[in-house]
């Protein structure tokens, strides 16, 4: 494996870390939907005095979830950057939020273009080209082979762990 730049590990360390930045304030947006018990997608201010929503915390739940769910993902990914797999399944979950909050802001009208939708909208756009632009300049996946046959490779390497049993086996007697 060729090994890279110590400005190239900078620069993936810093990026890691924005990465685990970004993870933090979905477990922190999580966490206020469970204590506030009201989301910021629970609908215009002018019905918040209708006891029915005040009294429903599904929205709030289920955006709660959503935002462990997506912080878990972007752990994962930061954890392994390197696997291709790995990275478009960061991505793919901060694409899924933005549609999420261009959808419910500007289509269905149930929140406002506020600070909570802004703001997360900005820092996932962000953090997608990063992911998107970061990996192949850096050439993350560059030093990993492709494998064409997973099954087989595992096989070859499985037939490798036996014969150095074996072999281990052997020296003890």
């Amino acid at each position: 494996m060729p090994v890279q730049k110590t400005s190239n590990n900078k620069i993936l360390y810093a990026f890691r870390g924005f990465i685990a930045f970004v993870a933090f304030i979905d477990i922190a947006t999580a966490l206020r939907n469970y204590v506030e018990r009201r989301s910021f997608m629970s609908g215009n201010e002018e019905y918040t005095d209708v006891k029915l929503i005040e009294a429903d915390y599904t929205i709030s739940r289920v955006m709660g979830i959503y935002s462990i769910l997506k912080a878990l993902t972007l752990i994962q990914t930061t954890l392994y950057i390197h696997f291709k797999a790995v990275v478009a399944t960061g991505c793919l979950s901060l694409v899924i939020t933005m549609i999420f909050f261009i959808s419910e802001a500007l289509y269905f009208r149930s929140t406002t273009c506020n600070f909570y939708v802004v703001f997360p909208f900005i820092l996932n756009s962000i953090t997608l080209g990063g992911l998107y632009y970061l990996p192949k300049k850096l050439r993350l996946w560059d030093s990993f082979p492709e494998i064409d046959d997973e099954n087989s490779e595992l096989l070859k390497k499985m037939g490798n762990f036996k014969k150095r049993r074996l072999q281990s086996k052997q020296k003890n007697i």
